[in-house]
């Protein structure tokens, strides 16, 4: 699967939600998700510009947990990158596992997370610890499928939302400087 995701920097969300209301995107839920990242021990992430995290996100008494494997990004104005997630149910073997594998913990990002739909669009507003407030638009596609023009409908939404500035192609385990 290749995710196609467009990443802006922004000053609040207020106008947006307004936006997000008026093209009638769903809004799906509010989470946190904590995500710790890991380096592997065959190479470094931060040069192949890869990234291998474990993400938990309370859901009521429970907890959902899904290893995420995201490869180089493939282009120089997005985020776009082929994608692996699956979901796991003990992340405390899960963290056994990676580390007796050689991989090691580098930091864990904390975020709270709005999530809209719209179209085939997810929409999401984060606030990142560390790192600021951003919005992020993604959509995933198929092996093989063109990205380029889903690129451009994300801009067009992004010029919808009012944000024409702030693009921002570096992770939040980047922007955050841990």
């Amino acid at each position: 699967m290749i995710e196609v995701e467009v990443k802006a920097r922004v000053n609040e969300f207020d106008s947006i939600k307004k936006s997000l209301l008026e093209l009638n995107a769903k809004k799906i839920r509010t989470e946190r998700q904590e995500d710790t990242y890991f380096n592997a021990p065959h190479r470094d992430f931060a040069v192949t510009d890869e990234a291998l995290r474990i993400r938990k996100i309370p859901n009521g008494d429970n907890l959902d947990v899904f290893i995420t494997y995201k490869g180089a990004k493939i282009d120089k104005s997005s985020k776009t990158r082929q994608e692996f997630e699956v979901s796991v149910s003990d992340v405390t073997k899960t963290k056994n596992i990676f580390e007796s594998l050689g991989f090691k913990l580098v930091a864990t990002v904390v975020k709270d997370r709005e999530i809209y739909h719209f179209n085939d669009f997810i929409i999401t507003l984060d606030t990142v610890k560390k790192a600021g407030i951003f919005v992020e638009i993604e959509k995933d596609l198929e092996d093989g499928e063109d990205f380029e023009e889903t690129l451009q409908e994300i801009f067009k939404l992004y010029e919808k939302l009012g944000i024409t500035e702030g693009f921002e192609r570096k992770s939040y385990l980047e922007l955050t400087g841990i």
